[in-house]
């Protein structure tokens, strides 16, 4: 081969092998645009999320709110609801021992039924029994 044929062969070679890097740097330059577009979607994506998690964390944090307010409502219902069971209780006995008493029982029917002490049946008899008018 002369000269000239080998500078031919030579410019050929690297014309081809530039017009491949040429086309490598395209495809490359494709590639990274592509995933800069994705990475810009994934952005958008994460964004979206992190507004979404701030929206349910002031959400958690008012129904948190709401919560310990029903806690302490709660709370208050409940010793006000348990106060008024005791004073029923307490109150139940002497009522229906009274009412008893109105209907003419004596203190011996209020000891045997309502197991009430014989001072306080006998109170109760006097408080609110017949009284004779004379």
């Amino acid at each position: 081969m002369s000269d000239l044929e080998l500078t031919l062969l030579f410019s050929l070679t690297a014309a081809v092998l530039a017009l491949l890097a040429w086309v490598a740097v395209a495809i490359l330059n494709r590639r990274l645009r592509d995933a800069r577009d994705q990475n810009s979607e994934l952005q958008q994506q994460i964004d979206l999320v992190r507004q979404s998690i701030s929206g349910l964390t002031a959400g958690a944090v008012g129904v948190d709110r709401r919560m310990r307010q029903l806690a302490a409502r709660e709370k208050v219902l409940s010793e006000r609801q348990e106060t008024y069971e005791i004073q029923q209780a307490d109150e139940q006995p002497y009522g229906h021992a009274i009412r008893l008493v109105q209907q003419g029982a004596g203190a011996h029917r209020l000891v045997q039924e309502l197991e009430l002490s014989e001072s306080e049946a006998e109170l109760i008899v006097r408080l609110h029994g017949q009284r004779d008018t004379a």
